[in-house]
C-alpha cells in the first residue's frame, strides 16, 4: 500500500500550532490549548486510527491511494466513539465532532499525505462531503471546510504517543504459555487461549475477541477521587465488556471466588475494586493487579472451553501471572512471533507502572 498508516495509536497534531485533537465530552471535538500530554490525557488525546476493511482492495491500490488517500476510520477507544462531520453535513465550516461509532459514511475519512522536508503530514477529508478537517485557532474548535492544499490549519501529523502504559488495542500475551487473553461472549469466562491466526488483519471481526485495551477508571467515573492514575479498567474490543474478578462476598451467586469474567458492558455500574492496576516484575514483563484483593491475573492449568482458564486468586509473583502486551500494529506487522523469557525470578515484587 501507498502512502497508507498502519493501524495503531496516535496524538493527531496540528502542522501550524502545536493544538492536538482533543476529546472534551460527547459531540465535543477541540484542538484546544491544553498542552500535548498522552501520559495525563490518554483517553482524551490518544486516538485509534485503522484503515477501513470495507476498502481494503480500494487502499490496496497503488496509484489511487497515493492520489487521494487512504480510507480511515478515526476512534475513542474510551468512549467508544468517532471523528465524523455533524449529522452528515455537507456544507463549508460544518463541525467536526466525536459520537458512537455507528459505521455511517461520515465517520470515514481520507489520509491524504502532503510533501514536507521535516516530517509526514497529512490532510484528513472527509470521504462523505470531501471536505477537510480544519483547526479554528479562534474559537479552538474543529471545523471541515473546502479543501485548501496552501492552508496548513488543514494539515496534521500522526504521531505515536510516548506513555508508561502501551495505549490502543493490544493482545495479552501469558508469559508462561505464549497463549493470548480471548473473550468471545460477554456470557462466557474469558480464557487463555492459542495464538489465533495471522490470516486477518487486526481491523477485522475475526480478531478482536484477542484484543484488549487499558482505559483509565478516573477517566470514565468520577466515583473515587482517591485512585491515582495507575488503576484501569480492561475492555475488551469484540465484546465491549470489562474484566472483572469474583470475591468471595459473591459465592451467594454460585460464583467462584478468584473467577474472572467479563460481564459488565458499562463503565457506570464499575467500582472502585473492579479497576486494576499494573507492575513490572523482575524481567520487566507486566502484572496485572486487581485493586480490590491484590491478586494477580494468571492463567491456570485447567482447561476451559478450547483454551486455559484465567483465575485471580494468588499474589505471589510467578511466570502464568505474568503478561506481555503486544500493540495490534505489531501484530499485524510480524504476525505475533514472541518468545517467552528462557527463565523467571520470583523474588522481589518489582515496580509499579505511572
Amino acid at each position: 500500500m501507498a502512502n497508507i498508516i498502519p493501524a495503531g495509536a496516535y496524538v493527531i497534531r496540528n502542522r501550524e500550532t502545536p493544538a492536538v485533537l482533543h476529546y472534551k465530552k460527547e459531540e465535543t471535538l477541540s484542538a484546544s490549548g491544553i498542552e500535548q500530554d498522552e501520559e495525563k490525557y490518554r483517553e482524551q488525546q490518544v486516538w485509534w486510527v485503522e484503515a477501513d476493511p470495507c476498502y481494503e482492495e480500494l487502499n490496496a491500490r497503488e496509484e489511487k491511494t497515493a492520489k487521494e488517500g487512504g480510507i480511515y476510520r478515526i476512534a475513542n477507544i474510551a468512549h467508544s466513539q468517532s471523528l465524523e462531520v455533524l449529522c452528515g453535513r455537507l456544507g463549508n465550516g460544518s463541525h467536526a465532532v466525536v459520537r458512537s461509532t455507528l459505521g455511517v459514511p461520515w465517520q470515514l475519512w481520507r489520509l491524504r499525505r502532503k510533501e514536507y522536508s521535516d516530517g509526514e503530514y497529512y490532510n484528513i477529508v472527509s470521504l462523505h462531503s470531501g471536505n477537510a478537517l480544519e483547526f479554528n485557532p479562534f474559537d479552538l474548535y474543529c471545523y471541515t471546510s473546502r479543501l485548501d492544499i496552501g492552508s496548513d490549519w488543514q494539515v496534521w501529523e500522526f504521531v505515536k504517543p510516548v506513555a508508561s502504559v502501551p495505549s490502543g488495542w493490544l493482545r495479552l500475551q501469558n508469559i508462561s504459555s505464549g497463549r493470548v487473553l480471548s473473550q468471545v461472549y460477554s456470557s462466557l469466562p474469558p480464557i487463555s487461549r492459542s495464538m489465533p491466526s495471522a490470516s486477518s488483519s487486526g481491523s477485522h471481526h475475526e480478531s478482536w475477541a484477542t484484543q484488549w485495551a487499558f482505559v483509565r477508571f478516573s477517566a470514565l467515573t468520577n466515583k473515587d477521587k482517591t485512585l491515582g492514575s495507575n488503576a484501569y479498567l480492561i475492555k475488551n474490543r469484540l465484546t465491549g465488556t470489562y474484566l472483572r474478578c469474583q470475591e468471595s462476598r459473591f459465592a451467594h451467586r454460585g460464583e467462584e471466588p478468584g473467577s474472572v469474567n467479563a460481564w459488565q458492558s458499562s463503565h457506570y455500574d464499575m467500582s472502585k475494586k473492579d479497576s486494576w492496576r499494573l507492575e513490572l516484575d523482575r524481567q520487566s514483563n507486566w502484572k496485572i493487579v486487581h485493586h480490590g484483593s491484590g491478586f494477580l491475573l494468571e492463567e491456570a492449568v485447567v482447561s476451559l472451553l478450547n483454551g486455559n482458564e484465567v483465575v485471580c486468586a494468588v499474589k505471589t509473583p510467578d511466570q502464568r501471572r505474568s503478561w506481555v502486551f503486544v500493540p495490534i500494529e505489531d501484530v499485524d506487522r510480524v504476525g505475533m512471533v514472541i518468545s517467552p523469557p528462557p527463565a523467571y525470578n520470583t523474588t522481589g515484587s518489582g515496580s509499579t507502572a505511572g
